[in-house]
């Protein structure tokens, strides 16, 4: 459940505080709901805000549950809803016009979509998202059984399965969604894929990096591992791919005994990658980086002024100490390297999620994982000395595989730089300033 502590005084959605107040939320809501809702034979009992995400100057979208109970007070169901908030209900309302033109999939209560003109706020109930035209397809597993049925080799198959079982994984409104589709195939044999929704064309760009770091031949040498890309649907932009056997090092590592010895495993691959040669788009140079700081240094000392005092210096000698240390060569990376995208599985370490796959600074992956392992540790998520002897490991196990090592000042400040331009910056998005101190203190001894 979102964490809503800290709304700006002067927040760009004054709505959002109001929304916020999930009494109010699950009333309104039943306001703009179906007949049932308005006779009093349905009713919303409560709702949870899952996810939220406000970034000042850009827009402010979240996901909430909604808890729905019959006259006498039964549950018959939960129902999930994107919305998306608006400068004003004249914006929301041509939004709206748009919305009522389109087909829907139905949700389980309706309507699919609502407009809230008193919030300026856009509903979607799930599995309707304006941005995903495959998810509404996904859900219904009956459907991609008989599509595996007709082409197996679509997803990774010699043969057609007779049974199928899914499972969400992640969804982020707006911009992909995940299920694991468990299939039994007709000699008895099980075989798991993976298929995720994306944003109109980000998918065949996802499908083309990943056949391309897949083809390598330090990939297929076993030097890192990944799930194979199977194919890529573009009448309904979902990629479809192997489903990692394994848990993602973000649910167990603070049950891992030996995560310092694994972190050995994890530099190791990461400079493998790091390694081969593909041409890829050029995005997350050192330059990149630098000014993302600039600009999430801004936007920190606008929504949490509070903190603006302790994060503007820090934000100052990252961008002196930038100009010391330069740029250096550029490499593929997997520009989105965390404990959530590397798994645990029965053949060794693998790494997920290469959507964000480009040419850039190797220090963006390296100082990306040491800075969530400093927000876990924050977090007490992990024991501060074996974050700290993880760090170390991982560090020296990746210096002394790639081929270019990179300098405990260039890993500190990528580290420190991540720490304010990401986990931070999470921070100001999802409106929870719980860890914002402790993240830059963290960063302020990285670059002393």
């Amino acid at each position: 459940m979102a964490k809503l502590t800290n709304i700006p005084a002067n927040c760009e959605f004054p709505q959002l505080h109001e929304i916020a107040d999930t009494a109010k939320l699950a009333q309104k809501l039943s306001q703009h709901l179906g007949p049932a809702f308005a006779s009093g034979k349905m009713q919303v009992v409560g709702c949870e805000i899952d996810q939220l995400n406000y970034q000042p100057r850009t827009g402010c979208q979240l996901l909430f549950t909604a808890e729905i109970c019959d006259r006498d007070q039964q549950v018959l169901g939960r129902q999930s809803f994107y919305g998306k908030l608006f400068r004003g209900a004249q914006r929301s309302a041509r939004v709206w016009a748009r919305q009522q033109r389109k087909p829907w999939a139905q949700p389980q209560f309706d309507p699919a979509v609502i407009h809230i003109p008193e919030w300026a706020m856009m509903l979607w109930a799930y599995p309707n998202d304006p941005n995903l035209p495959g998810l509404a397809r996904m859900v219904d597993a009956e459907k991609i059984l008989t599509e595996a049925q007709t082409a197996p080799e679509k997803f990774g198959l010699s043969q057609s399965p007779v049974a199928i079982t899914a499972e969400r994984t992640k969804y982020v409104p707006g911009q992909r969604c995940g299920y694991v589709y468990h299939m039994t195939l007709a000699d008895g044999a099980a075989h798991s894929i993976y298929g995720k929704a994306y944003r109109n064309g980000e998918g065949e760009k996802a499908h083309a990096m990943m056949k391309q770091i897949w083809e390598s031949e330090a990939c297929q040498r076993g030097q890192f591992a990944l799930p194979q890309p199977y194919s890529y649907d573009a009448d309904t932009n979902v990629l479809w791919q192997e489903a990692i056997s394994g848990e993602p090092f973000a649910k167990i590592a603070e049950s891992i005994p030996n995560l310092p010895e694994v972190a050995k495993e994890i530099g190791e691959r990461l400079a493998a990658f790091h390694g081969i040669h593909l041409e890829l788009p050029l995005e997350r140079t050192f330059e990149f980086q630098v000014e993302e700081t600039r600009r999430t240094i801004a936007a920190i000392t606008r929504a949490f002024p509070d903190y603006a005092s302790a994060a503007a210096p820090i934000g100052q000698k990252l961008l002196e100490f930038a100009a010391q240390i330069g740029a250096d060569p550029v490499t593929p990376i997997h520009a989105s390297f965390k404990f959530s995208h590397i798994f645990a599985t029965k053949k060794g370490i693998a790494f997920i999620d290469f959507d964000g796959a480009c040419l850039g600074d190797p220090g963006y992956d390296v100082g990306r994982f040491i800075a969530h392992l400093y927000k876990m540790k924050a977090n007490w998520k992990i024991d501060p000395d074996i974050a700290e002897q993880t760090i170390t490991n991982f560090c020296a196990s990746y210096n002394r595989a790639a081929a270019a090592p990179l300098s405990p000042e260039r890993i500190n400040w990528f580290a420190a730089s991540h720490l304010i331009a990401s986990q931070v910056y999470k921070s100001v998005k999802r409106m929870d300033a719980s860890l914002v101190s402790k993240l830059l203190k963290i960063a302020d001894r990285l670059i002393s």
